[in-house]
């Protein structure tokens, strides 16, 4: 670069003189030809291929490599801008558009900042060597990762707090995780790489885990998870983020409202008894796919809690009702309180329908600084419930009683359900 800035300095001085203006003109289409030349590199070369930029040399400590063979063949691509490496330092979150063999679109994930990933290889470093840098792939086994592998599975000392997925695991949870993680020998045989994967992925992120365990093919809302290659993760492509939607007409604003609220139920009741508790809820963090379904595309901050071993535990006021307040929140935009400790010990808590009315279906500006008003801003002054929707809304958000978002949050689900049309799936 320093020698084209060069180049284009001289160019400009040669210019300002006649005599020189054809040789001026020569040097500009030199130029000009190197930087189309660097252009064309950027954006034909499929850095998919290339196991150093994928990060395959940090295995084990990395998220697997079940995909590491398509991705040497080039069934994978980068699309659209992600194809550009100069725009990777706007990138902060590592989040890429690419397609699988042409046709197929697809998300791929580092998981992490740089930095972030960056901070996880100096620690491990640290703990391993005492030196700020290291053999990540080999030292690995130096750190308290390798207590895994006298196991044949882990247990809650062993993986507790590595990140909000493991916050308060349960045995259940630990081996529900244990057995669904993909990146495995074909025979399903955990080898000790494969261990030092699943610890890698659950302290940087643990999202493909989740997306593994609580599978779309099994009715969550979640993207498919195809697998991984060194330190990227490919899952399904599903579609635009809500933010996309926060100017759509009303009808399609009701219709997706409905089905946040639907999420917020699922995620705190349903048969399997696991509380997913979201703690980071924005319009970037769903998306809507081609027929109108809502999925949650960011998983990495859901605390998950046991509800069936809570209940079996039956330790003092497991059974008393929880209830959210946004009180330290109120100056900080897009913020959620929430303590992970109450949540990991209550069998009742109202924090996703506390969650998904103040970070999604929002009543007032307080807390949306790109999208005033929430998703459901504008009501039609021609609609009947009007009132009564903002009455709802307004509750959801701050209950002027205790415990009141309870009876408040399945009151604005039936409601939301008849004015989007979904009255009927509701009465099945």
């Amino acid at each position: 670069m320093a020698s084209l800035r060069r180049s284009l300095t001289r160019s400009a001085i040669l210019c300002s003189f006649r005599p020189f203006r054809h040789l001026c003109i020569v040097i500009l289409l030199f130029v000009g030809g190197l930087l189309y030349y660097h252009f064309f590199l950027l954006t034909t070369r499929n850095h998919l291929e290339d196991p150093s930029y994928l990060g395959v040399d940090k295995c084990p400590a990395c998220y697997g490599t079940s995909l590491c063979e398509q991705f040497g063949e080039g069934h994978f691509e980068f699309e659209s801008y992600s194809r550009l490496r100069f725009l990777d330092f706007i990138n902060v979150k590592n989040v890429y558009f690419g397609r699988y063999l042409d046709k197929h679109h697809v998300i791929l994930k580092k998981l992490a900042h740089n930095t972030e990933l960056a901070s996880f290889d100096k620690e491990l470093c640290l703990e391993a060597t005492q030196q700020d840098t290291c053999e990540v792939a080999r030292d690995i086994y130096k750190t308290k990762f390798s207590e895994v592998l006298r196991t044949e599975v882990f247990n809650g000392n062993q993986v507790g707090g590595l990140s909000d997925l493991v916050r308060c695991p349960s045995q259940r949870l630990l081996q529900k995780i244990w057995n669904g993680f993909k990146e495995r020998q074909s025979r399903g045989f955990m080898a000790r790489d494969n261990k030092m994967m699943l610890m890698t992925t659950l302290a940087i992120n643990p999202e493909p885990i989740i997306l593994t365990i609580f599978p779309k093919s099994e009715g969550w809302p979640f993207p498919r998870y195809r697998g991984a290659c060194g330190r990227f993760i490919v899952q399904e492509y599903i579609g635009k983020d809500l933010a996309s939607y926060y100017k759509a007409d009303w009808e399609t604003r009701l219709d997706i409202a409905y089905q946040v609220m639907k999420i917020a139920e699922q995620f705190t009741y349903n048969e399997q008894e696991f509380g997913l508790y979201m703690t980071d809820v924005s319009f970037d963090n769903f998306a809507i796919d081609e027929e109108g379904k809502v999925f949650v595309v960011d998983a990495e901050n859901i605390i998950v809690v046991d509800r069936r071993q809570i209940k079996e535990d039956a330790a003092p006021m497991w059974d008393q009702r929880h209830q959210a307040f946004h009180d330290e929140c109120q100056k900080h935009p897009g913020c959620l309180t929430f303590s992970s400790e109450i949540l990991c010990k209550r069998y009742h808590s109202d924090h996703n329908y506390y969650a998904v009315c103040h970070g999604i279906l929002g009543a007032d500006d307080d807390d949306t600084i790109r999208q005033p008003g929430g998703l459901l801003h504008d009501i039609p002054s021609t609609l009947n419930e009007k009132e009564q929707l903002e009455t709802l809304l307004l509750e959801c958000k701050k209950p002027s009683k205790a415990y009141g978002r309870y009876e408040i949050a399945a009151e604005l689900l039936q409601l939301l359900a008849k004015l989007s049309g979904h009255e009927t799936d509701d009465q099945r």
